[in-house]
C-alpha cells in the first residue's frame, strides 16, 4: 500500500518521540513523517517541472485579463506552471499557477517589496535600519523602530525624511517606566482629590502637598526660610528699584518690593501676587523666583496651561508622563491610550479602534430559537423572521439570500408580507395596480399618513368605484388582508375552477387599521384580487400578509422601504399593532442607516428613533427578538460618518437587550468590496453580497 501525496508544501517535518506508539496505516506514527517529505517532494517536483522556461511563462495582468489567466493558460502545456507578474509595490512580484486541465490552480507567490514596505519594521541597532533605508524598504514618509537598550523604553521611533532616517520623538515605553508612572500617580492620588484643574504637583515625605495646582500655581507652609530665600535673592536681583527695607516678614503676607512712595508693587499673599506692575516685569520677577524654586517642584511652572499640564520632567528635561484635558498620557503611547489599548487587544492594524464586536452572541433570541426547536420537533409552527429598514431591505438580493438559506434548513411556508408599492417579490410573485390609486409612502416625506399604512410605511388609497389591485403568481393557502375602516366598500377574492369567488367589506368608518382572513385555499400559485365596485367613499388598502397553511416551514417577510430614515418609523409606529398581532413574527430584523448618514441625521435622533420604535413592537409582543444590523460603508457622501451609527446600534444592543450584526466590520471599503463583486451599485448589494452578509448572519444569530 502506497503512501498518497499531495502538491503543498509542508512548514515542518515532525520528529519522533518517546512517547509515540509506532503504527503503521495512514495516521499511524511512524508514516508522518514520510508523507510530509513525500507532499514536499511532489511540490518540489511540480515547480521544477514547471519551470521551464520563465521568459515563456511569464503572464501580465490587463484590463481584458485581470489576473492574467486567461493569457497564462492559453501560453502554457497542460501540466506546466505559469506566473503572472503583480506590479511594483505589491504584496507579491508573482503568482504562480499549474495549467491543471484547462484550469488555472494557483500554486504559491513570492514575495514583493510590497511585503517589506508595508510591514512594521524593527530593527535591533540605527545603522542596520538605515542599511534598509538605503535598499528602497523604507519609502519616504515611511516608520520603523530601532530597540532602546535602556529601561525606560523599548524602541525608537524613526521616520524617513527626505532620504534620512530621523527620531521622531515617540518611544514605546517598557513596562518599568509603565509601572514607575502608575506608581507616581497612586502616591499623588493618594494624598486627595484629583480632578482636571485640581492636582498635587508635589508630595513630600510626611505625606503633605506643600505645591498644587488649583487653577493656577499654589503653595501651603512653606518655611520661612524659603521666604526669606525668595526675598533676599529678589532684592538683590532688582537692585535700585529697591530703596526701602523690608520688615515685619511672616508666613501669610510679606512684600517682595516697596517702590519710592511706600507702594508694595509685588508681594507674597499665601501665593506670589503682584499689584499695578507692567507684564514684562511681572514675567521677568516670576522667572527669577522660579529658578529657585524649580528643583523644589521639579518643573517650570510658567510651562503649566489649564489644559496641558506635565507630570515630571527628567534630567534631560523630557516629560515622560502629563496631564491633558484632565486626561493621563504617556510618551510612546500617544495622545489617545485607551484607543491605542483597543487596537492592541483586537490585534487589528487599522488605525481606527475596533472595541465593537462583529455581532453579539444570540442570547436575547428566545422566542425564535423555541419556534425552530417546536419545529423540528414536528409541532405546527410556522417560525417567522421579519426583514424591515431601508432599500437594503425592500430590495430583494438580502431578502432572497436569507429566504434560501431558512428555506433550505426548515422549509418555505410561505411568502410573508407584501407590500402594495413596487414590483416583483424575492418568490417571483408581482403586484398590478390600476389607475385611481393614490400612493402614500413614509419615506420622502415628514408627515403622518391620513389614511393609514402597513408595516413597511407604505399604502393606497382611493374613492373611485374602479380601481383594482392583484397580487399576482403568488403560492399561498391562506392570505390576510390590511385595510383602514373608513367610509367606503372594496371586494377580495381568487379563483376556483376558473371562478372568482368575492367577499365584500363595507367599512365602518371607525377609522382604525383593520384585517380580513382568505383561508381554505389549495395550496398551489394563484393571484389574490381586490377591486371597489360601487364604493361611494374612501379606501385604503396597506397590504398582504399570505403563508401556506400546514407546510413545515419558515415564513421570512420583506417589509423594507426604500430611502426610509430612522425617524421616519416612527410616522406610523403607533399603528403596528394589528400587523405584530397578525403576523406574530418571533425576530424583527432592523438594517438602517444608509440614508441617514448622509443627509445629516444626528445621531441623537437616531438612537431615540430606534429606541421608541423597538418600544411599540414590544408593547404589542414583549418576547419578540430583535437584530440591529449596521450597514457598511457604501459610495455615498457623508455629512456625519457612518460608523457613528454602527456604535449608536451597538450602544443600544447592550442597553436594550437586542441583538447587533454589524455589516460595516463584515465588509471593508466599498471600493474592495465592489471589486470583489459584491455590490449592485453605490449603495445596494447585489446577490453575491447579499448572500456573503445572508451566510454570516445565518451563521452568528439566525441558526444558533
Amino acid at each position: 500500500m502506497n503512501i498518497t501525496e499531495k502538491t503543498v508544501w509542508e512548514s515542518s517535518v515532525y520528529q519522533l518521540s518517546r512517547a509515540d506508539k509506532v503504527e503503521g496505516g495512514t495516521k499511524g506514527a511512524a508514516n508522518i513523517q514520510a508523507r510530509q517529505l513525500a507532499n514536499r517532494t511532489q511540490f518540489l517536483k511540480v515547480l521544477i517541472e514547471g519551470i521551464s522556461d520563465y521568459r515563456e511563462y511569464t503572464f501580465f495582468e490587463t484590463e481584458e485579463d485581470p489576473d492574467g489567466t486567461i493569457a497564462g493558460l492559453a501560453g502554457t502545456p497542460q501540466g506546466k506552471l505559469f506566473r503572472v507578474a503583480l506590479g511594483e509595490g505589491e504584496a507579491l512580484a508573482f503568482r504562480y499557477f499549474l495549467n491543471d486541465g484547462g484550469v488555472a490552480r494557483a500554486v504559491t507567490g513570492l514575495l514583493g517589496q510590497g511585503s517589506i514596505i508595508n510591514s512594521v519594521r524593527f530593527f535591533p541597532s540605527l545603522p542596520l535600519a538605515e542599511n534598509d533605508l538605503s535598499a528602497g524598504n523604507i519609502p519616504e514618509g515611511g516608520n520603523c523602530w530601532v530597540i532602546n537598550h535602556s529601561d525606560s523604553s523599548l524602541a525608537d521611533e524613526y521616520a524617513n525624511v527626505s532620504g534620512a532616517l530621523q527620531q521622531t520623538g515617540r518611544k514605546m515605553l517598557s513596562q518599568e517606566a509603565v509601572e514607575a508612572a502608575l506608581q507616581l500617580i497612586a502616591k499623588l492620588t493618594s494624598s486627595g482629590f484629583v480632578d482636571d484643574n485640581f492636582f498635587p504637583l508635589f508630595v513630600d515625605g510626611a505625606g503633605s502637598v506643600p505645591a498644587w495646582w488649583d487653577d493656577g500655581f499654589a503653595v501651603s507652609r512653606v518655611a520661612m526660610s524659603l521666604y526669606q530665600m525668595i526675598y533676599t535673592d529678589v532684592r538683590a536681583r532688582l537692585g535700585d528699584s529697591v530703596n526701602t527695607g523690608v520688615s515685619g516678614v511672616n508666613n501669610t503676607f510679606f512684600p517682595l518690593v516697596v517702590d519710592g512712595d511706600n507702594n508694595i508693587p509685588l508681594f507674597w499673599d499665601n501665593g506670589f501676587n503682584v499689584s499695578m506692575i507692567s507684564e514684562g516685569f511681572q514675567q521677568k520677577v516670576w522667572a527669577y523666583i522660579n529658578a529657585i524654586i524649580e528643583k523644589a517642584l521639579n518643573q517650570r511652572i510658567p510651562l503649566v496651561d489649564p489644559s496641558f499640564v506635565p507630570g515630571i520632567t527628567d534630567a534631560a528635561d523630557s516629560v515622560p508622563f502629563w496631564f491633558q484635558d484632565g486626561e493621563f498620557d504617556a510618551t510612546g503611547i500617544g495622545p489617545n491610550i485607551r484607543g491605542i489599548f483597543a487596537r492592541w487587544y483586537q490585534r487589528r492594524m487599522y488605525t481606527a479602534a475596533y472595541n465593537i464586536p462583529l455581532h453579539t452572541d444570540g442570547r436575547t433570541l428566545w422566542r425564535w430559537k423555541a419556534k425552530k426547536a417546536q419545529l423540528k420537533a414536528g409541532l405546527a409552527v410556522r417560525p417567522h423572521f421579519m426583514l424591515t429598514g431601508d432599500s437594503w431591505t425592500q430590495n430583494n438580493e438580502l431578502a432572497a439570500a436569507i429566504a434560501g438559506l431558512l428555506h433550505a434548513d426548515y422549509g418555505d411556508a410561505g411568502l410573508g408580507w407584501r407590500t402594495v408599492n413596487y414590483g416583483a417579490a424575492r418568490d417571483g410573485s408581482n403586484i398590478f395596480r390600476s389607475a385611481g390609486w393614490d400612493l402614500y409612502d413614509s419615506s420622502p416625506t415628514s408627515g403622518a399618513p391620513l389614511y393609514g399604512c402597513g408595516i413597511d410605511g407604505q399604502s393606497i388609497n382611493t374613492t373611485t368605484n374602479t380601481a383594482y389591485f392583484n397580487v399576482t403568481n403568488v403560492r399561498c393557502t391562506d392570505c390576510r388582508i390590511y385595510y383602514q375602516d373608513l367610509n367606503g366598500k372594496f371586494q377580495y377574492g381568487y379563483d376556483v375552477g376558473g371562478v372568482t369567488q368575492w367577499t365584500e367589506v363595507v367599512c365602518g368608518n371607525t377609522g382604525a387599521t383593520k384585517s380580513v382572513l382568505l383561508t381554505g385555499m389549495t395550496d398551489e400559485v394563484r393571484t389574490i384580487y381586490v377591486k371597489t365596485d360601487g364604493n361611494a367613499g374612501r379606501v385604503a388598502i396597506h397590504g398582504f400578509y399570505l403563508w401556506r397553511s400546514g407546510v413545515a416551514g419558515c415564513v421570512m417577510s420583506k417589509a423594507g422601504n426604500a430611502g426610509i430614515l430612522a425617524d421616519q418609523f416612527l410616522l406610523f409606529s403607533d399603528k403596528i399593532a394589528e400587523y405584530l398581532s397578525t403576523m406574530q413574527p418571533d425576530v424583527i430584523c432592523i438594517v438602517i442607516g444608509n440614508n441617514d448618514y448622509r443627509i445629516s441625521e444626528s445621531t441623537a435622533t437616531f438612537r431615540t428613533a430606534l429606541q421608541k420604535y423597538m418600544a411599540a413592537c414590544r408593547a404589542v409582543l414583549p418576547d419578540v427578538g430583535f437584530i440591529l444590523m449596521a450597514p457598511p460603508r457604501t459610495n455615498g457622501t457623508a455629512a456625519t460618518p457612518l460608523v457613528d451609527f454602527r456604535d449608536v446600534m451597538y450602544d443600544l444592543s447592550q442597553t436594550l437587550n437586542v441583538e447587533f450584526f454589524s455589516i460595516y466590520d463584515l465588509f471593508d471599503t466599498w471600493a474592495e468590496m465592489n471589486g470583489l463583486g459584491c455590490f449592485l451599485d453605490n449603495l445596494h448589494p447585489n446577490a453575491v453580497g447579499g448572500n456573503l452578509i445572508a451566510s454570516a448572519l445565518n451563521n452568528a444569530l439566525i441558526k444558533g
